[in-house]
């Protein structure tokens, strides 16, 4: 048999399970990537990565280099009185295919946390969460790697075609928050400040201060520490001290949704079920027949 046939035969079983010459393979990519993954992946096909920010300038002034630039207002809007809710899964759809989203390829995402977190559960709730990633420690952690940073004007972006698959169970209302309250295998975990949980402090577009019934306090900037999720071991015990223990079912909400997508993307980081009250407050403190403790 020829030498190259033979080396060819060798290396295929390794080829099929994904392994090289050594026997070793690349853990499958999670809810977190490191900078050295995306410098290894950043040209793989269909690959796409998203700088969600509130403006642009963050953007103009530095991004990954091939970034594209996914601004909260496409993402998040006002409706029925309520803000930061879904857009429309038309508008959604057209939105990500404007951005060369499509139905395959890895999503990665970075920018300011909280426009990442919800830019993670829009895309979670369109049936894409299993090929999307969150950038550890985004822009600076990118930087560190000597990664290529660009300025301006966004690349051009080929138009593409996604099909989406909506996941309606990743939301609740306010008549599921009310029917559960009494619910022990429930976690409602309020990710505003004590102060706001509290009720101390009315918030804007809040009608009564205070929390949901039952609602333990989580502020979701305890999750966080030098601009980067803390180590998971830390979130873990931050989720079981506020109730969040395994086998619960965990609801998260603030104010207005923006601040509980990011206990969202925290409870996906560790493989805990989750659901998000996208109302919030805004919603639920408006409704006079609903109960809120009060201060």
């Amino acid at each position: 048999m020829p030498t190259r046939l033979l080396v060819l035969l060798a290396l295929w079983p390794a080829a099929l399970s994904g392994q090289d010459q050594c026997g070793q393979r690349e853990p499958a990519p999670g809810v977190l990537v490191t900078a050295a993954w995306l410098g290894r992946h950043q040209h793989d096909s269909g690959l796409v990565i998203l700088d969600a920010e509130r403006t642009a300038a963050p953007y103009d002034s530095a991004h990954v280099a091939g970034a594209r630039l996914a601004l909260m207002s496409a993402f998040a809007v006002t409706r029925n009185g309520l803000l930061t809710e879904l857009p429309a899964d038309p508008e959604l759809t057209d939105f990500f295919e404007s951005l060369g989203v499509a139905d395959k390829g890895r999503i990665i995402l970075y920018g300011d946390l909280l426009p990442v977190s919800r830019l993670f559960f829009t895309l979670d709730y369109l049936g894409l969460g299993d090929r999307v990633s969150v950038l550890d420690g985004g822009l600076a952690a990118w930087r560190e790697a000597s990664g290529a940073v660009a300025s301006g004007a966004p690349p051009a972006a080929l138009r593409a075609h996604l099909s989406i698959h909506p996941q309606r169970g990743v939301m609740v209302d306010a008549a599921w928050v009310q029917a559960h309250l009494h619910d022990t295998t429930v976690a409602l975990l309020d990710a505003r400040t004590r102060e706001e949980f509290e009720g101390t402090v009315l918030e804007d577009g809040v009608a009564r201060a205070g929390h949901i019934p039952g609602a333990r306090n989580l502020d979701w900037t305890s999750t966080v520490t030098g601009g980067r999720l803390r180590d998971k071991s830390e979130l873990r015990q931050l989720f079981t001290a506020a109730g969040a223990a395994p086998g619960k079912q965990v609801v998260t909400y603030c104010r207005v949704g923006t601040r509980a997508s990011e206990l969202y993307l925290v409870a996906r980081l560790l493989g805990v079920p989750v659901r998000l009250y996208d109302g919030s407050m805004n919603e639920w403190a408006g409704r006079r027949e609903l109960p809120v403790v009060k201060p």
